[in-house]
């Protein structure tokens, strides 16, 4: 499954060097030319990596930074002209991961990227416990157990993949194949065939309605997303 890598930045030809560096990471990169634009695509899209520019308008990346770090941990690298020492120590205190000043080479901008992912992967596999809804529905990782308002529900090991696949991808939007790719390791061209079923078997075991879910919605044309709430 390909990350996500919001770009908030103004600059609008940087913006395409720098996708052009990410395709060559393999990469899905995302551009906001503003502010609200960056925070509003944090919130929804809910990307694996930020890189963020200090002078984006309107409210500065400063801004950013300190509205994002209130709901997610997800790592944020600066990436911007002000290289003096003041800006990056104002940087990383404001919950910045990293600072990297421009221009930058693209080998070190992809390590540095490839670094930090791989730091929140591992802290993310560390949580072993996922509950939802004020503990309407909790998944145990270890366990393999899945209770639906205090009830075990019983899943197969297929069905637990794939739960657990969009458990930990939680309100984003994932295509059929991008779930059986991450959850059983099959082909993409696979996935329509395959996922439709087991969708339909996991919300008789963990929705109270299947036919209006809570969890696992729908998103016509595109694939599904697990809600949060």
């Amino acid at each position: 499954m390909q990350s996500i890598i919001l770009v908030v930045d103004d600059d609008i030809p940087l913006t395409k060097t720098v996708q052009r560096v990410l395709d060559l990471g393999n990469y899905r990169s995302v551009v906001a030319y503003t502010a609200e634009d960056g925070l509003n695509l944090a919130e929804t899209l809910k990307p694996d990596l930020v890189l963020l520019d200090v002078m984006i308008p309107s409210m500065g990346g400063w801004a950013v930074c300190a509205a994002i770090r209130k709901t997610s941990d997800v790592p944020i690298i600066f990436l911007t002209a002000l290289g003096d020492t003041a800006n990056i120590v104002k940087g990383l205190e404001m919950g910045g991961d990293d600072y990297i000043v421009k221009p930058f080479e693209p080998e070190i901008l992809l390590a540095r990227i490839q670094a930090h992912l791989r730091r929140a992967q591992i802290s993310e596999e560390d949580q072993t416990i996922l509950s939802f809804g004020d503990d309407a529905l909790i998944v145990d990782l270890n366990g393999h157990t899945v209770a639906v308002d205090g009830e075990q529900v019983e899943l197969t090991p297929r069905e637990f993949q794939l739960l657990t696949v969009m458990a930990r991808n939680a309100d984003r939007v994932l295509t059929a194949g991008e779930l059986v790719q991450s959850a059983w390791g099959m082909e993409s061209d696979l996935a329509q065939d395959n996922i439709k079923p087991y969708i339909h078997y996991l919300r008789k075991k963990i929705e109270r309605d299947p036919a209006a879910p809570r969890w696992i919605l729908t998103v016509r044309g595109v694939g599904y997303r697990f809600s949060m709430n």
